[in-house]
């Protein structure tokens, strides 16, 4: 199976309330670092994203210990890789600065790859990840449309003040961009900005339904998820509940606060590769579930490779 991903890469320096700051590989490196353990041998993950050559090296290196990742889609950008910063509150609250924002990735750097995939990852890590040509293109050029597009909104609700420091505001043409898409993922915070209208959840997945997406994905933490899909005229709603992660079962946990960074890039990644495989989006979504209360327990993106611990079982 071949699974595209794409979105931007940056630099994390995570802030925790009585940690040391911890630094890493964040934003697109986290789905791609998560369907590598939890695909395993046998897949190919091909990443779409550009890299400053402040990291090139570094990013390299990491990636040649994955299994499956294949790094042709990669490109040299003009400048540093985004750094973003992540200060967290007690309450998990978080306030995000972003310093180098690339430009939107070239649709021609993602076309050559898009015929030979068996699932495509958008996630907008960023919120100026690609344009909307990009997405029309991706849905144009796909070989059938039974592989799916699954689309982060992610940072799309995001804006960046004079400071660098993101803010919340709504997208103003939200329904176009989720037409093209097949399944759509946001948190509770995002679901809630979205739209200026402010829908709540239940009246905005009622109107996704009716452009398109199968399926509205809302991810809530500790709480777990919230699903909404079509069927006929309804739309139904299923609870993906939340799993208590104990301290322990790695060294992190038992020393260090647990840390959410990542948590919905992971669950994107686990689902759509579980997706991919069976069809099933309930079955998917309890999975990724799993396996982004499993990333709680790792700082940063540095441990991911422990995804697959004791996961590659659940994925078949």
């Amino acid at each position: 199976m071949n699974i595209l991903v794409i979105g931007h890469l940056c630099y994390d320096e995570i802030h925790m309330p009585e940690n040391e700051a911890v630094t890493g590989f964040g934003g697109i490196y986290y789905p791609v670092a998560t369907l590598a353990a939890v695909a395993g041998e046998g897949h190919k993950i091909v990443s779409v994203f550009g890299v400053g050559e402040d990291r090139k090296g570094e990013l390299f290196a990491r990636l040649s210990g994955f299994p499956g990742v294949s790094t042709e889609g990669i490109f040299t950008l003009n400048g540093h890789t985004n750094t973003v910063k992540l200060f967290y509150g007690g309450d998990r609250e978080r306030i995000e600065c972003s310093e180098q924002i690339a430009p939107p990735i070239p649709v021609d750097a993602v076309q050559p790859y898009v015929k030979r995939a068996d699932a495509i990852l958008i996630n907008m890590v960023s919120g100026f990840d690609i344009t909307f040509d990009m997405l029309y293109m991706i849905n144009e050029e796909k070989s059938s449309r039974k592989v799916p597009v699954y689309f982060d909104i992610h940072s799309m609700t995001l804006g960046v003040d004079e400071n660098n420091q993101r803010f919340r505001r709504p997208v103003m043409d939200w329904r176009r961009w989720v037409f093209h898409t097949n399944i759509v993922q946001m948190n509770e915070r995002e679901a809630a900005t979205l739209t200026v209208e402010r829908l709540t959840e239940e009246q905005l997945a009622k109107i996704m339904m009716t452009l398109g997406p199968a399926a509205m994905l809302v991810t809530r933490g500790e709480r777990g998820a919230r699903v909404y899909q079509a069927d006929k005229k309804k739309v139904i709603e299923t609870e993906i509940p939340g799993i208590k992660v104990p301290p322990g079962g790695n060294h992190s946990a038992k020393t260090l606060q647990p840390d959410p960074t990542g948590c919905g890039d992971v669950f994107g990644a686990a689902f759509i590769f579980h997706y991919a495989k069976t069809g099933d989006t309930i079955a998917s979504a309890h999975f990724a579930n799993r396996v982004a209360a499993r990333k709680v327990t790792l700082q940063g993106s540095g441990e991911l490779h422990r995804l697959s611990d004791e996961l590659l079982d659940e994925a078949e």
